[in-house]
């Protein structure tokens, strides 16, 4: 038929067509999912060499843990405090206490770990204490007898194990205890420390912080506490393991020997009207005097209203409380409990200084104390110092001064009244010096009580009296 046109042709075509298309679909999906499959095999290649690179990572770090092990120990030197042989040995005695610490630590670690590998465990020791005032109880007690064997003590632990420290916090308390809490803190979270020995047990500061620790199971089981002193009963509450070494630390307070004293009963009468001497030394005419007068002569061991002051087996001493007593030429200042006080010295002149300092550089050597002070001198003409005719009242004070910067041999016992050297720090309990060759003066009782003459007389001082009666 005219016009109309045959599409089989056309058909045909279109069919070829929407072959080639779902030909080219499929190799598309074809190449789509090999593109897929390539990229998730690189991705799984890559990540597979993450993880083998992280496996090696740990390894190392546990292989590395496994050797980093370590205990620690956390120690309150002011409270917990060393046998007293070991002190007394300086240098050798800080050695001694360390190995016998180490010794004591491990054995207590292998007794609670016998499965851990102990013996490769470093073990760290931190001893915290203010050194001076350790120092001072020490040196009164007769523990140590010089201000630098604490200090040698100290240094020679630090010394003896590569992690042992012991360590000055400095006077007041609270340093000690703040710096002790906030190590321990510190060093539990640490997984490689496996435990903490921790010796506060006399002091009740410290139950808080361990208070925190006991709920944790975890923590509770690493932590051992060391008694040293009879502890504190809030630390036997606490649940944690206890152990003792009697052959490290001492399980009593230090002993300062004190001599004791009795303040006198002043008769009010006498405190504010003084008995005359006269009427005292004639108490035997009159029962009124005899019944009021103080008695003068008192032994150790006596007693009654008056005490014995001095140190035991010391001579019968004279003592007479009025005010109106004859002054004597020469007399030594003691305090209450016998101890012998420097009297203060004014300030030297500077020009006195200059002048005194010129006549030190002319001689070429320093001047004799003993020879310009005391008025003579034992070494005479063979003496290393200088020997001049006469000072200046002024240069006289100067050398008082430089002399009493050395400390006197008997130290408080000293009872020479013409001694020269000092006997205690002018400082006090105001002294920061770490070499500071008074070290263990620095809590006496520094106000003067008594006086004693150079005839053997003791004088209480009225106005100590007064202060103190009763």
């Amino acid at each position: 038929m005219l016009g109309q046109i045959d599409t089989s042709d056309y058909l045909g075509r279109l069919e070829v067509f929407r072959k080639s298309d779902a030909e080219r679909d499929a190799l598309l999906q074809e190449v789509e999912q090999t593109a897929d499959y390539n990229n998730e095999k690189d991705s799984r290649r890559l990540w597979q060499s993450k993880a083998n690179t992280s496996q090696r990572l740990l390894d190392q770090h546990n292989k590395q843990s496994a050797t980093s092990n370590f205990a620690v120990a956390l120690i309150d030197g002011d409270g917990a405090l060393f046998q007293d042989y070991l002190y007394k040995q300086g240098t050798n005695g800080g050695a001694e206490a360390a190995g016998l610490l180490h010794t004591e630590i491990q054995s207590h670690l292998q007794t609670i770990y016998p499965d851990g590998n102990v013996g490769d465990w470093n073990i760290v020791v931190q001893v915290f204490c203010n050194l001076q005032g350790l120092t001072a109880a020490l040196l009164r007690a007769g523990i140590i007898s010089n201000h630098t064997d604490l200090s040698e003590f100290g240094r020679s632990f630090g010394l003896a194990r590569p992690l042992f420290n012991f360590i000055d916090v400095g006077t007041g308390k609270e340093r000690a205890d703040h710096k002790i809490r906030e190590t321990l803190r510190l060093y539990l979270p640490i997984s490689q420390c496996k435990h903490v020995l921790f010796a506060p047990c006399h002091d009740n500061g410290y139950l808080p912080v361990l208070e925190s620790y006991r709920m944790d199971p975890a923590m509770k089981t690493r932590i051992t506490l060391v008694e040293t002193k009879p502890r504190e009963p809030g630390y036997a509450k606490l649940g944690f393991g206890m152990i003792s070494m009697p052959n490290v630390f001492r399980s009593d307070d230090i002993v300062v020997p004190t001599r004791s004293i009795v303040m006198p009963t002043v008769p009010k009468a006498l405190a504010t009207r003084p008995t005359p001497p006269s009427s005292i030394a004639h108490t035997a005419n009159s029962e009124k005097s005899a019944s009021s007068a103080p008695i003068n002569n008192v032994t150790n061991g006596a007693t009654g209203s008056w005490a014995t002051v001095g140190k035991s087996g010391a001579a019968t001493k004279t003592i007479d409380i009025s005010s109106q007593k004859p002054q004597k030429n020469k007399y030594l200042l003691l305090n209450a409990y016998d101890e012998r006080l420097d009297e203060p010295l004014p300030r030297p002149d500077p020009l006195a200084e200059a002048r005194f300092a010129d006549t030190v550089k002319q001689h070429g050597k320093n001047l004799c104390n003993a020879h310009h002070l005391s008025g003579h001198c034992p070494a005479g003409e063979w003496c290393d110092y200088a020997h001049l005719k006469k000072l200046t009242q002024g240069e006289m004070l100067v050398l008082k001064h430089k002399s009493r910067g050395r400390q006197c041999p008997k130290k408080l016992d000293c009872r020479d009244i013409d001694c020269t050297y000092g006997h205690n720090c002018k400082f006090a309990g105001n002294c920061h010096s770490p070499n500071c060759h008074f070290y263990g003066t620095h809590d006496i009782d520094m106000e003067p009580a008594q006086k004693l003459y150079d005839d053997g007389n003791l004088e209480w001082i009225a106005s100590y009296l007064e202060k103190n009666r009763k």
